[in-house]
């Protein structure tokens, strides 16, 4: 395992420490705060995976697909944006 060089300290209940203790040893771990880590990176993927990813059924994405394939005319929003971008790219270049 790489070396670590951020700790981080938690006050547990007692309850809550011997859920994790009795966890942590059936799941085969070393210490428990192996255990606490693991638990909370898998935690913290699952919940970014979440924020970071659009599921859509077939309806939706297909109409997406659609949408991408042929765009309608651009809006009023876009055209300031596109002007804004040319103008950016204009001043440093």
């Amino acid at each position: 395992m790489p070396p670590r060089d951020t700790e981080l300290s938690l006050k547990l209940s007692p309850k809550n420490a011997q859920l994790l203790r009795r966890a942590s040893a059936l799941a085969g771990f070393e210490s428990l705060s192996e255990f606490v880590l693991q638990a909370t990176v898998e935690r913290a993927s699952r919940i970014l995976e979440s924020a970071e990813t659009i599921t859509l059924d077939s309806e939706s994405f297909d109409a997406f697909i659609a949408d991408c394939e042929q765009p309608g005319p651009p809006n009023s929003d876009l055209k300031k944006a596109i002007e804004r971008r040319r103008a950016e790219k204009a001043k440093s270049s």
